[in-house]
């Protein structure tokens, strides 16, 4: 089975161009009310409404012209075939392509949020769930929005995005599942776990290993984390790296 190309995944983030520069206008916070949130709670709210919106983006539309450009998008949501609360793919495009979609939050440093003394990191990612069993490599696409909350002029903030990035899922997925091996990882119980630091030494001296000596990896399928380059720069670009 081929991968998609891209030559189709550029195909595809045409499609998703008319994203470009929309307010989400579901969402409005007083700029003076900003100081309540964390922006990784903020982030958690942008990617929930962002989820549900895609679909029937059109109702977004600020004219008739507008409305036919977001309806041209043509996504529809998945049913899923995990059966799970959080199921893969989010959306099927008109083009039959499976497209699965990650939020990037990116902070606006003009705006007075209420910000922890170290950036949390951005935690978008591709979950353990999300196997190569269930990947269709000649359809499947990552779709990342990189999403930045603005002021208008009565200042109310709401949502914009910024920029789109399509991306092969399975080679993100290949790339993520390599990466675990390459630290001394490995799947245990379905479960991506990694070499727990008092086991290190064992691991540096070539000892053999028990799953006793492994712990679930908290980071695994961060994109920020994911050495697939296409991603990697695309999150550099926005300053997630």
């Amino acid at each position: 089975m081929t991968d998609i190309t891209a030559k189709e995944l550029e195909a595809l983030s045409t499609a998703f161009a008319p994203l470009l520069g929309l307010r989400i206008t579901w969402l409005s916070i007083p700029e003076g009310a900003l100081l309540g949130f964390e922006p990784s709670q903020i982030a958690v709210i942008v990617n929930t409404l962002l989820d549900g919106i895609l679909p029937q983006i059109q109702f977004l539309a600020s004219d008739e012209d507008n409305a036919a450009k977001l309806a041209s998008i043509g996504l529809s949501k998945a049913p899923g075939v995990i059966g799970q609360r959080e199921s893969y793919p989010d959306y099927v495009h008109v083009s039959g392509r499976r497209v699965e979609l990650k939020g990037l939050f990116i902070d606006n440093p003009e705006l007075a949020l209420k910000r922890p003394p170290t950036a949390r990191e951005p935690s978008a990612r591709i979950k353990e769930n999300v196997t190569m069993d269930i990947i269709d490599p000649t359809n499947d696409a990552l779709l990342v929005a990189a999403v930045q909350l603005r002021p208008d002029e009565e200042g109310l903030c709401s949502p914009y995005v910024i920029d789109v990035g399509v991306f092969s899922m399975v080679e993100c997925v290949r790339a993520r599942d390599a990466s675990l091996a390459e630290r001394g990882g490995k799947w245990i119980g379905g479960i991506p776990k990694v070499v727990k630091k008092s086991s290190m030494g064992k691991f540096r001296t070539g000892d053999r290993l028990h799953d006793s000596d492994f712990e679930k990896d908290t980071n695994f399928g961060k994109l920020k984390r994911i050495p697939y380059p296409p991603l990697q720069q695309f999150m550099r670009k926005h300053g997630a790296i």
